[in-house]
Parts: C-alpha cells; sequence; structure tokens
C-alpha cells in the first residue's frame, strides 16, 4: 500500500529508529536491507490467526453466494478487527472472508457488511484504496518478501502489484505485476452508488491462479546486489501447494466515512445507518479505517510476520 498509509509508515520507522538510536540504520534500509527485522512499535498481543482451507470438491461459480455451492463447505474466518488488535474499537460494518483452493486456483470470496456500497475508481491499476475496497496479501513461502497485493473496491476495478520487499525494507513495488488469468466477481446487496436507500452488503470473489504468483522480471530488482535480488519464490515456478502447506494470508478492509453517515464530536460513527437525499457520496477529510483478517498491530498492511496462516487441506 502506498501514499497516505506508506508516507505514515515511513514516519513512523524513522520515529522508532530515533528512539532506539539508530537513524542511520533506518535510512540504510530504505536503501536495501538484507536481513529482516520486526520494527519495534509493533507488539503483538496475540498470535497471527490461523485457517484450514479446504480443497474445494468443484470450481465456485461467481455468483456471490458464499454459503451454498463450492463454498458451503469452506468456514469463515473470523470477523475483522482494527488492524491495530483489539485495544481498538470493534469496527462499525462486519467484514469476514472465506477461501477455497485445488490444483489451478486459489479462491478468495469475501462479505462486507455495508449501509452505502459506493466506488468511483474504474481503471485498472488506480490506487483503488483511495475507494472503501477488499484486499489480499500473499506471501506463498512465509518469508516476508516477495509477495502478491490484490485490492478491489465494489465495482470490480484492480490494483494488483508485487512487493519484493516490505516497503520497510525499501521495497521496490512493482506495480506492473498482474493477477494473470485471476476470474472476479462482485455482487451488491442493495443499489451500488445510490445515497436514497441502505444497503446490505457487498461480496467479492477470486478465483487466482497458482501461476500468477510468479515475481516478475524488472530493472529496479536486476539493479539491487546479488544477494539481494532473489528470495526463493521464482524456484517454486507458480506452483500450486501441496496438501498440508501453510501459506501468509492476510485480508484488510479500507473504509472512508462520508456525508451520508452521522458522525459524533469524535468522528466515530452514530446511530443506525440511514437512507441519504439522494447527492453524491463525498469523502469527509479524516483518515480511512483499516479492517483486518489477522491484526497488524499498527497501521501497516506490509508486515508480513503478522499475517495469518493458512493451510491447504485435502
Amino acid at each position: 500500500m502506498i501514499a497516505r498509509r506508506h508516507e505514515r509508515l515511513r514516519a513512523n520507522v524513522v520515529a522508532a529508529a530515533a528512539v532506539t538510536g539508530s537513524l542511520v540504520a533506518a535510512a540504510a534500509c530504505f536503501n536495501g536491507c538484507s536481513t529482516w527485522k520486526a520494527p519495534e512499535m509493533a507488539k503483538p498481543l496475540a498470535e497471527p490467526l490461523s485457517y484450514r482451507a479446504p480443497y474445494a470438491a468443484a470450481r465456485p461459480t461467481m455468483t456471490g453466494l458464499l454459503e451454498s455451492g463450492a463454498w458451503a463447505a469452506a468456514p469463515w474466518t473470523e470477523d475483522f478487527s482494527d488492524i491495530e488488535g483489539p485495544r481498538k474499537p470493534v469496527p462499525a460494518y462486519r467484514t469476514r472472508a472465506k477461501m477455497l483452493w485445488d490444483e489451478q486456483f486459489l479462491y478468495i470470496g469475501a462479505e462486507l457488511t455495508e449501509p452505502h456500497v459506493w466506488s468511483t475508481l474504474k481503471k485498472h491499476d488506480e490506487i483503488v484504496f483511495h475507494d472503501n475496497d477488499f484486499e489480499a496479501f500473499i506471501d506463498p513461502n512465509g518469508d516476508g518478501r516477495e509477495y502478491y497485493e490484490i485490492e478491489i473496491n465494489a465495482r470490480g476495478t484492480v490494483f494488483d502489484l508485487f512487493l519484493h520487499r516490505s516497503y520497510r525494507e525499501g521495497a521496490p513495488a512493482i506495480h506492473e505485476w498482474d493477477a494473470a488469468g485471476m476470474a472476479k466477481g462482485c455482487f451488491v446487496q442493495g443499489t451500488a452508488d445510490d445515497s436514497r436507500d441502505v444497503d446490505r452488503t457487498w461480496t467479492v470473489e477470486l478465483a487466482i491462479p497458482w501461476s500468477a504468483f510468479v515475481p516478475p522480471r524488472d530493472a529496479r530488482i536486476d539493479a539491487l546486489p546479488a544477494d539481494q535480488r532473489d528470495f526463493g519464490d521464482r524456484a517454486r515456478n507458480g506452483a500450486a501447494p501441496a496438501a498440508g502447506d501453510t501459506w501468509r494470508i492476510n485480508f484488510s478492509r479500507v473504509q472512508w466515512r462520508h456525508n451520508h453517515e452521522t458522525l459524533d464530536a469524535a468522528n466515530m460513527r452514530t446511530g443506525a445507518p440511514h437512507a441519504g437525499d439522494g447527492t453524491p457520496y463525498v469523502k469527509r477529510p479524516l483518515p480511512e479505517d483499516n479492517w483486518v483478517w489477522s491484526p497488524q498491530w499498527a497501521i501497516d498492511m506490509h508486515l508480513p510476520q503478522f499475517w495469518g496462516k493458512v493451510m491447504f487441506v485435502r
């Protein structure tokens, strides 16, 4: 993730380094670090969450119905919490997800309760978290490097990218990577982009080919020192996991407050959702909410050591 969240991330890295007297080390990290170091500002209160992803008896159909068909065999994750964990308020709207797999695809389904479904971005690889969105972060070998991010809004616009390393380690983030062959669907229970009614949910379905999970060739990676160019994921060659394998995966929901929500003096949502007057949705000039499956303990999705542990079972 980039923009405001990336700017806050960089400020936090420098602040933490100042506390520990290691500003030089922090600056060097943005130029390329070969050793992963967990940030000191993240204080986990619990272990990462885990999930057992069942093998799909049949390929899910893109209907938005996540309780029936092939999806009936997949359990829901825990309801999402604030990105900083239970020390923060419970999210205003429920979010949960589920997963399936087979020899060709990783299947992800998500249900987002939302009284006002709206989005604005329409072009592939626009910065989708500027809208309300759902995001998946996938690290096949769990080493915190060479991982993949997919963001999608309610109209199905996708921003997909490859992270050679986390932003704390200097990235680079390769926006040119695409989840080639991915099928997607977004389904709204309500009326999208119309403030005159109260919607119920929007659901996301993704079918991501295992073959898409291959680090791209890129001049920014090739320019790194030889021992920092390849951390092992290329050797998988986009292979499907075997039963019993565990990948590190997390999910995030970005939620912006808008003009058709009632806020209290502390800018918290208050009262029951209500219909608006039909005027267009406008984001309020407030920070976004970040709600996640497995807590990150900081406002930073790019701490892969805190992502959930997903075992593929058969």
